[in-house]
């Protein structure tokens, strides 16, 4: 790789238009859980506003608005003309799996009060689908 040349990860996000989460708040928490788990590292190059929303299939507008709070967050970069970056520096990384967590799990429990389920049935749901998936993981090994 030459000097001019920029790291582009190849990374896809996963959006829910179900989940009751603005898609623009999607695309936030997927780029932030990108750069946490190492996926996006600083200096990575992402999509451009109009690639991001060809390959969602959403309306610009909303990958406009996810880039402009990541900026303000100072999780990311623009620079007119070359792109826009994944930030250098500790901010982006200072979220940790437990915060991600957290919200993942915020956005099912209100997705689930929506649809009219107690907090007792949320958390009955939750531990059956634990003990499934370690069921299914043992399974596999």
């Amino acid at each position: 790789m030459q000097d001019d040349e920029v790291s582009r990860p190849a990374f896809r996000l996963q959006l829910n238009p179900s989940l009751g989460l603005p898609l623009y708040r999607q695309i936030i928490d997927g780029i932030k859980e990108l750069i946490a788990v190492g996926t996006l590292r600083p200096g990575d190059q992402l999509p451009s506003i109009r690639e991001l929303s060809a390959q969602l299939r959403i309306n610009p507008a909303s990958a406009v608005k996810a880039y402009s709070e990541l900026r303000h967050e100072d999780v990311i970069d623009s620079d007119q003309g070359r792109g826009t970056f994944v930030r250098g520096g500790a901010k982006p990384v200072e979220q940790s799996r437990a915060d991600l967590l957290h919200h993942a799990l915020d956005g099912v429990i209100a997705r689930g009060r929506t649809l009219g389920f107690s907090d007792e049935e949320l958390m009955g749901a939750f531990q059956a689908r634990v003990r499934l998936g370690k069921k299914s993981a043992r399974r596999q090994a």
